[in-house]
């Protein structure tokens, strides 16, 4: 897990949210996904990874979505 706060310029936390390893895992996967695709000029880019249970290929999909808004 990780704790992500965000801090007022005078230091106060405004918020904070806790994100478990797999999100991390599947934000950092979707961002070097739009590196490779802005890198390759909007070829079609990454390959799909290993195969994810169906549950968490649709929590996957929703982040990923939530990072391309």
């Amino acid at each position: 897990m990780v704790k992500v706060i965000h801090v007022a310029a005078d230091g106060t936390e405004m918020a904070a949210i806790e994100v478990d390893d797999f999100t991390i895992e599947v934000i950092y996967s979707g961002i070097a996904e739009m590196l490779r695709q802005a890198a390759a000029s909007n070829e079609a880019a990454a390959a799909p990874g290993s195969e994810l249970p169906r549950e968490a290929r649709q929590r996957r999909e929703k982040i990923l979505s939530r990072i391309r808004d």
